[in-house]
């Protein structure tokens, strides 16, 4: 069996989950949550349940879409935070959580983030959103008092934060044993002209990319083989 986990831009695969294929989505989860025993969300003891209770030969996870679009503004609001130190910091955590589940599975793939999607008014309106805050708030550790956040980095600025951690994350991967292996579609989602991810697969006031179309993509580029 297949085990499937992310926040909740991993529910793009959420049709062909299946008795083999085990889906997991853990939405506001950031990767920062994931190695804190304590966490409000719980989201760390969530994912070792999970694995304690099937036995499953491949994982495949993607976190981190968090961090980037939803606490690294939060924690900017206060602090001289560098994108740069954030994304190589975040990237530690994250090879440093996969690790100590890597003993679960016998082949893992790190599953590249999908690009931003959404200008920067309209962004700002999802991530102060009541439920937003809330969420993120409980569960990334946000102080009430950085909840409202009044401007972003552009579209395009965020998209290459994302295409940052995504080849921090390939880089360290290749440093790893051989059962970590790293995938992604983003030279099918992001427009060659404009750098920034393709209409087609946005749904207009949603930061996540349309399921149905990124799914496909998925399944067609690596998964159909993997699974």
């Amino acid at each position: 069996m297949n085990l499937i986990i992310g926040d909740s831009h991993i529910l793009a695969l959420q049709k062909y989950q299946s008795n083999v294929n085990h889906l997991h989505q853990f939405s506001a989860a950031s990767i920062r949550g994931l190695l804190n025993i304590q966490s409000i969300s719980n989201t760390r003891n969530k994912i070792l349940e999970i694995c304690e209770k099937n036995k499953y030969n491949k994982l495949f996870i993607m976190f981190g879409k968090v961090d980037l679009e939803w606490v690294f503004p939060y924690k900017k609001k206060q602090l001289e935070l560098d994108i740069n130190d954030f994304i190589v910091e975040t990237t530690d955590k994250y090879i440093k959580f996969i690790k100590e589940i890597s003993h679960y599975f016998n082949e893992i793939y790190i599953m590249g983030l999908h690009p931003s999607s959404l200008e920067s008014d309209d962004m700002l309106r999802c991530i102060n959103s009541e439920s937003a805050i809330k969420d993120v708030s409980t569960k990334a550790c946000i102080p009430s008092d950085m909840s409202i956040i009044y401007k972003l980095d552009s579209l395009l600025d965020r998209t290459k934060y994302i295409i940052q951690f995504n080849k921090i994350i390939k880089q360290k991967l290749y440093e790893m044993d051989a059962k970590y292996k790293y995938i992604d579609i983003m030279e099918e989602l992001i427009d060659n002209n404009t750098h920034i991810c393709k209409e087609y697969f946005i749904d207009k006031g949603d930061h996540h990319l349309n399921r149905d179309k990124t799914g496909v993509i998925w399944v067609e580029k690596h998964l159909h083989k993997l699974f």
